[in-house]
């Protein structure tokens, strides 16, 4: 037997010796100097998500252990037990088959026997469970996921891990991160964002939770539109001071109009034909510019009168829908908002077990729901739903949308907000931001991603998940980013000072940063550019997350903008940087000026 043989048996034996130990102890041995020993196993029938599953584990051990594991179908005889099962197979034992039917629609369950690992979800939603198990398996190898740009792969030819079982269902069914900084496919499935708002997510990443109809939110208008009925038929609209009205965010439908009902079932029943796979459809309405722009036709009134709320005839009115539906569409549920005039339960009427109340927060972001006495009406409110709906949504906002760009020190209420609407048994949580493209520049994709992890799991460590992303995003810049945070977050917080979700950036921070503070945090900023190599894209995340402090003293009138007759350059240079790093948009209304390079 010549040296080269006896090499190779001699490893070959060395690797067998270290999967047989493995097999006893709580340590799996899933490469060795840059030998992958394990192969992934999937079914021939699997869903489209689980065979991303496949990809995705392959793709990222491959990663890091320097080779990709051979993947195969469980018609596949076992080698061995090194096997990372993916999805239902053959390979199935009772154990995981068990623990499969409490998955619900997206848990998922890592289950070890020995050194072979199941992965896997209850089957429903396309995989959907599956995939996010593969990517929870992934955190256990040492991967993490921040940021479309941004993730964590360690470099590990000899990766050897714990054994360790892992069960996991959401907190919340309906989870949507309504910030641009998470449309993307990949990192909205990684981070187990399931709303499809932004786009619907394709069957291979495991689809989503969307709505039937051209629109999720204010149907109105599209269930009854008013240029094709307004001028023959006024009183299917608003009756505002004696006059119907169908102008444009000052007005509603009639709900005590049997027309109306007819011609928005009708629409409804014909947007569910046109998606069956929709699993809730809209009957909500209009958004407005005044808060009292619902109908007080004399039947309408009675209704509001009797119910205590201007909520009573549009509960009414969406629970007939949801009835009418419920036989040829027992999965599916209708949404209605509680939002402006209608946030106050009805004193008489219960939704129906097929409606959901998605209730719209507002209030001050500078304090929790639960502490604020700014937000009590909102907090009663939310408790009264809890007492009567089984199906709560919440819509939040999570910015400024008057301006994107302006500091805005919220993160401290982020998880007591979700833990109080998990506590009142709220099943969906919306968490609007800046939505419209491009790089928010005010902690957007920070935001995002803790509010992703949040609605997954409220009790997660919060300071973790900040400082995690931020040594990730910012690289060697991220404890001079950090300092900025928290301090932001100090000075508004040692003040007491409320603020909502349309405020003037100089206002919020009026009175709380002398000259000498804005100093040192110019140097601060300058110091966080510095650290990072010119041109990288830790650099680039650092200049964007800057322009939220240029924006404060733009806004402000202080530091260099002090002085006026600079204002036309300063506004040049400022445009041409927000142009450069992909920040698009000043307000929910308006974008960023282009500015020719």
């Amino acid at each position: 037997m010549d040296m080269k043989t006896i090499d190779r048996t001699l490893a070959g034996t060395v690797l067998c010796f270290l999967a047989l130990l493995s097999s006893c102890t709580r340590q799996a041995v899933i490469s060795k100097d840059g030998t992958c020993l394990y192969t992934i196993v999937y079914s021939q029938s699997a869903a489209p998500a689980e065979l991303t599953a496949v990809r995705q584990l392959s793709e990222y051990i491959g990663r890091i252990t320097g080779e990709t594991p051979q993947a195969v179908t469980d018609e596949t005889p076992a080698a061995n037990q090194r096997e990372i099962v993916v999805g239902k197979t053959s390979r199935d034992i009772p154990r995981v088959e068990a623990c499969r039917d409490t998955l619900g629609g997206e848990g998922f369950a890592i289950l070890w026997d020995g050194p072979r690992v199941y992965v896997t979800g209850s089957g429903q939603n396309n995989g959907r469970g599956t995939l996010y198990g593969a990517f929870e398996l992934l955190r256990d190898f040492g991967c993490e996921f921040y940021a479309a740009d941004t993730e964590t792969v360690p470099d590990e030819p000899s990766l050897t891990v714990e054994r360790r079982d892992r069960v996991e269902k959401p907190v919340f069914e309906y989870r949507d991160v309504y910030w641009s900084a998470v449309w993307d496919k990949g990192i909205s499935t990684k981070l187990h964002r399931n709303g499809n708002l932004a786009g619907q997510l394709p069957l291979d990443w495991g689809g989503g939770v969307f709505y039937a109809g051209p629109h999720f939110v204010h149907s109105f208008d599209q269930l009854v539109p008013p240029d094709k009925y307004f001028a023959s038929h006024p009183e299917y609209f608003s009756e505002i001071n004696g006059e119907r009205t169908c102008k444009h965010l000052y007005s509603q439908l009639c709900m005590t109009n049997e027309d109306v009902f007819d011609i928005a079932l009708s629409q409804v029943r014909l947007w569910l034909e046109e998606q069956p796979e929709a699993r809730i459809v809209s009957v909500s309405q209009n958004d407005s510019f005044v808060i009292d722009s619902y109908c007080t036709c004399p039947e309408c009134r009675a209704v509001i009168e009797e119910e205590g709320s201007p909520m009573g005839p549009m509960l009414r009115f969406v629970n007939r829908i949801a009835d009418s539906i419920k036989v040829d569409h027992p999965e599916v549920a209708v949404d209605l908002l509680a939002y402006q005039y209608s946030i106050t339960p009805p004193r008489i009427t219960r939704p129906r077990d097929n409606v959901i109340v998605r209730y719209c927060t507002g209030g001050c972001n500078g304090h929790s729901i639960a502490e604020c006495p700014s937000n009590v009406h909102a907090k009663e409110n939310i408790e009264n739903w809890g007492r009567i709906c089984s199906r709560i949504y919440i819509w939040d906002y999570t910015t400024n949308f008057a301006q994107y760009l302006c500091p805005f020190p919220n993160f401290r209420t982020l998880q007591d907000n979700i833990r109080f609407f998990r506590d009142n048994g709220v099943k969906g949580v919306f968490e609007q931001g800046m939505y419209q493209g491009g790089n928010s520049g005010e902690f957007g994709e920070l935001r995002a991603y803790v509010l992703a992890k949040l609605l997954w799991n409220p009790e997660e460590d919060m300071e973790g998940l900040i400082s995690g992303f931020m040594k990730a995003f910012y690289g060697p810049a991220h404890p001079q980013v950090r300092e900025y945070f928290d301090y932001i977050h100090d000075i508004v917080e040692k003040d007491g000072r409320h603020f909502n979700l349309i405020i003037n950036c100089a206002d919020l921070f009026k009175d709380l940063i002398s000259d000498g503070e804005l100093s040192r945090i110019d140097a601060l900023w300058d110091s966080a550019v510095a650290a990072c190599e010119p041109g990288s894209l830790e650099q680039r995340h650092v200049r964007a997350a800057q322009m939220s402090w240029r924006f404060y003293k733009k806004m402000s009138g202080r530091g260099e903008w002090a002085d006026t007759s600079a204002h036309e350059s300063l506004e040049k240079a400022f445009n041409h940087d927000c142009n450069e790093l992909g920040i698009t948009r000043l307000n929910e209304g308006a974008g960023i000026p282009w500015v020719e390079p």
